[in-house]
C-alpha cells in the first residue's frame, strides 16, 4: 500500500523529505484563544531547520502514539518491556507544543507510567491450511480472495488478555507466498495471566 501511495503522491508533486524529524510546531496564540501554526522545527540530517508557514498551509500532527516506545521480539525472544520513556519522537514534540498552551493537552498523563497500561501486538503467518477453515467460519470470507477479510478487529471476548485479531487483504507484502495468510494479533491485558483453550 505504501509504495503505490508514494508513487501516486510524487506524481502529483508531493515532496517527501527523508532523514528529517519534526521536533516542534510553533504557534501564534492570540488573546481570544485562536491559534495559528507559524513554523515547524525540524532536524534535517541532525541539523536544526525551520519550515515557515502561511495562513494557507495545513499542518497534520501525530502527537504521541501507542507504538512510540515499542520494542521488537522474535520467534525465539520476547520483546523487552521498557518502562522508561525514550527522549525524542512524538511524545517530546507534543510536550513542546503543550508547553505553549494548556489547551494542547497534557501528554505525560498518557505516557508517564507504562506499568498501568500496555498493549502487545504480534504478526502471525500461517504456514499451512490448518487454521484457514476457522478464519473462514468466523469471517464468512476466503482470506485468499484478494478482498476484505475481517473488515475490522475480531475480539476474543473470553481471552484473559482480551486478545483480538485482524486480517487485511492478502497478500500483505509483495513477496508473500500465495498460500500464507498474515494475521495481526493484539493483547490489551498482558499484565494478567493468559489462557489457552485446546
Amino acid at each position: 500500500m505504501i509504495l503505490p501511495m508514494v508513487r501516486y503522491l510524487e506524481s502529483h508533486d508531493v515532496q517527501f523529505h527523508y532523514s528529517t524529524k519534526v521536533v516542534n510546531v510553533e504557534f501564534d496564540i492570540k488573546a481570544d484563544g485562536s491559534k495559528h501554526a507559524t513554523s515547524i522545527e525540524v532536524l534535517r540530517n541532525d541539523q536544526q531547520d525551520f519550515i515557515m508557514l502561511t495562513d494557507d498551509d495545513f499542518v497534520f500532527i501525530t502527537n504521541g502514539g501507542c507504538v512510540e516506545n515499542s520494542t521488537m521480539g522474535s520467534q525465539n525472544m520476547p520483546a523487552d518491556f521498557r518502562t522508561e520513556i525514550k527522549e525524542g519522537g512524538g511524545w517530546d514534540m507534543w510536550r513542546r507544543i503543550a508547553a505553549q498552551d494548556s489547551s494542547f493537552g497534557h501528554p505525560d498523563k498518557f505516557c508517564f507510567d507504562p506499568e498501568q497500561t500496555n498493549w502487545m501486538s504480534a504478526t502471525v503467518t500461517t504456514l499451512d491450511d490448518r487454521i484457514i477453515p476457522y478464519i473462514e467460519r468466523i469471517c464468512k470470507r476466503d482470506p485468499f480472495s484478494g478482498g476484505v477479510v475481517t473488515g475490522g478487529i475480531v475480539t476474543v471476548k473470553d481471552s484473559g488478555w482480551l486478545m483480538s485479531w485482524t486480517i487485511n487483504r492478502q497478500p500483505q507484502f509483495r513477496n508473500q507466498p500465495k498460500d500464507q495468510c498474515l494475521v495481526w494479533v493484539y493483547g490489551l491485558f498482558t499484565d494478567k495471566p493468559g489462557n489457552v483453550h485446546r
